[in-house]
């Protein structure tokens, strides 16, 4: 599938030039769980909440949940992220080796 007129191939990313100053105010987004997400219209979505603590009372703690992005992506990009992820987690965890040192 092709974003250009007439069927040429799409840009890809890593193509692009990277633009520092652009990047500058991009958010970091912590989330401790995606538990929604779906499909329409060749659209992915998953949506990322996390828990927050905060006082009622004093000496009283509450918590609740709370959306903190609301994701949308092709699926390419979508492709992209579950790559990304995976690496990330096999730097955390790698597999065991058989070799000895």
């Amino acid at each position: 599938m092709s974003d250009e007129p007439g069927g040429g191939s799409p840009v890809l990313p890593a193509s692009l030039p990277f633009s520092e100053s652009g990047s500058a105010h991009a958010p970091f987004l912590y989330f401790e769980a995606a538990p929604t997400f779906g499909h329409a219209s060749g659209v992915i979505r998953v949506t990322l909440e996390t828990t927050r603590l905060y006082a009622v009372a004093p000496g009283q703690v509450t918590s609740d949940r709370v959306v903190v992005a609301h994701l949308r992506m092709n699926i390419p990009a979508t492709r992209s992220l579950i790559a990304a992820l995976q690496g990330a987690l096999l730097l955390a965890n790698p597999a065991p080796s058989d070799s000895k040192n």
